[in-house]
């Protein structure tokens, strides 16, 4: 991934409220959806896991940003225990 979840986060954020400032309102399940469309490919299988939870309707667009955030800490540790 060229960039962080931060990063990531923070255009999805500038985008949306845009379009919201636009008077394009934007529900939790939309950006739910479109934060899980838009993660890249080295995030496929955490982005097959989130297309596959059956409670996202009730997962709130901030514990998808923490749950993502944390896998990438995660990564990132093994990625830096492989390289030891």
């Amino acid at each position: 991934m060229n960039g962080t979840i931060d990063d990531m986060v923070t255009k999805f954020t500038i985008i949306t409220t845009g379009l919201v400032s636009l008077g394009d309102e934007i529900d939790n399940d939309q950006k739910i959806k479109k934060v899980i469309c838009a993660l890249p490919p080295s995030l496929e299988v955490k982005s097959t896991a989130l297309k596959e939870l059956n409670d996202k309707e009730e997962m709130e667009l901030i514990d998808l940003i923490g749950n993502l955030k944390t896998h990438e800490m995660e990564r990132k540790a093994r990625e830096k225990k492989a390289f030891q």
